[in-house]
């Protein structure tokens, strides 16, 4: 038998809702009564004569805030129903408080062992009753606060275990093709800064043409070394694509002009050095500034000095010049002579070879001018 006490009966919100909902689990209806008064305002009391009756509350969409639950029920024991409370997904966390006959001390410590919340002697003390209410639907809330927390904990854990696994991966990716990760970033700036359609697409001098001055110079004793320890023919190779990465910055049409720079002009396209160095800052500013990302940085801001000091942005004069921007200047020279731009036709091979010749000691550092008349008939076939 179901009695609900206070305002009314249930209605169906009030199951929806299951607003402070108690239900007071007592085959004597003396009790029940005793039960409501003792529970205080804002509660609705719903008064069950049996086990049966609060199982089937349950089963119509009750979920009540607390049970007081009486040990001695004629239809199936109290503990039983304890038990079935406490193994149920629906009904295990809400607080059940066993009423025990008084001074019933075995039946109480029993009671807490299979789970009960509390429990409190007949007959009902209304204050004790209030304050067992506000007690532990206070521990409910707090238990569903670190329930929550820690599920979400857990959450966290998992994400960060993830977390971590992805770039552990990252880390093994990057380790293990950086040469590829090198080649996509060359090749990705590299397109960028391509001269326009119409001048052959030549925006560096071919790296065949460095590689055989390089060569060259090896030969001597001659060679690029960073930090103490010699550069790898393939980064230098690769980094010196990027040395007219600047010219990214500059306007097409004074990149593209038919005819003669003006003063203004030529200005203009000269800082493409200093935007070079700068672009490849802002590359490495987001990665690990890799050796070819540093030695392009050589190439970018010092392929324009000259030995005699003329040579912009800075310029430097003689040694003061790393080696790459001499080896630089002179290929890149040969290259420019050598292809068709909309300015000029392209120059032949001996005529390139006797303009950098004539360069010897004001424009190329002598001794790398020799070396490169030594190998000049390499370059003839990329001419």
């Amino acid at each position: 038998m179901l009695i609900s006490f206070g305002k009314g009966e249930p209605t169906a919100s009030d199951m929806v809702s299951n607003l402070k909902e108690i239900f007071v689990v007592d085959d004597e209806f003396a009790d029940l009564g005793i039960g409501e008064d003792a529970c205080g305002q804002g509660f609705r009391v719903v008064g069950l004569t049996s086990v049966s009756d609060m199982f089937a509350s349950v089963a119509n969409g009750h979920r009540p805030q607390m049970v007081f639950l009486d040990a001695d029920m004629p239809d199936v024991d109290g503990f039983e129903a304890l038990d079935l409370l406490r193994n149920d997904p629906l009904t295990r966390g809400i607080p059940v408080v066993m009423v025990t006959a008084k001074h019933d001390q075995s039946s109480a410590l029993r009671a807490i062992k299979m789970g009960a919340a509390d429990h409190v002697p007949k007959p009902f003390l209304p204050l004790l009753i209030q304050n067992r209410v506000s007690l532990h639907l206070r521990l409910r809330d707090h238990g569903q606060s670190i329930r929550e927390q820690v599920a979400k904990l857990k959450e966290q854990n998992v994400r960060l275990s993830r977390y971590r696994s992805f770039l552990s991966e990252a880390v093994n990716r990057r380790t293990g093709k950086m040469a590829d990760l090198q080649t996509a970033i060359l090749q990705t700036v590299s397109d960028l800064v391509a001269w326009p359609a119409g001048v052959n697409g030549q925006g560096h001098p071919r790296r065949r043409e460095l590689g055989v001055l390089l060569g060259a110079l090896n030969e001597q004793g001659i060679c690029l070394e960073e930090g103490g320890a010699r550069v790898d023919r393939d980064v230098i190779l690769q980094s010196s694509r990027l040395h007219d990465v600047g010219k990214m910055a500059i306007e097409e049409s004074i990149l593209n002009k038919p005819g003669r720079l003006t003063a203004e002009e030529f200005e203009a396209i000269k800082k493409h050095t200093v935007f070079g160095v700068d672009i490849l800052d802002r590359v490495g500013a987001s990665r690990d500034i890799h050796q070819f990302l540093r030695l392009a940085k050589v190439f970018a801001g010092t392929h324009h000095e000259r030995w005699d000091g003329s040579g912009y942005p800075c310029g430097l004069r003689g040694e003061e010049i790393p080696l790459a921007g001499r080896m630089m200047a002179i290929a890149d020279v040969y290259d420019g002579l050598t292809s068709v731009r909309p300015w000029k036709k392209a120059f032949s091979h001996a005529e390139a070879v006797r303009e950098i010749v004539n360069g010897k000691g004001s424009h190329f550092d002598p001794l790398i001018v020799d070396v490169f008349s030594d190998v000049a008939d390499e370059f003839r076939a990329s001419a």
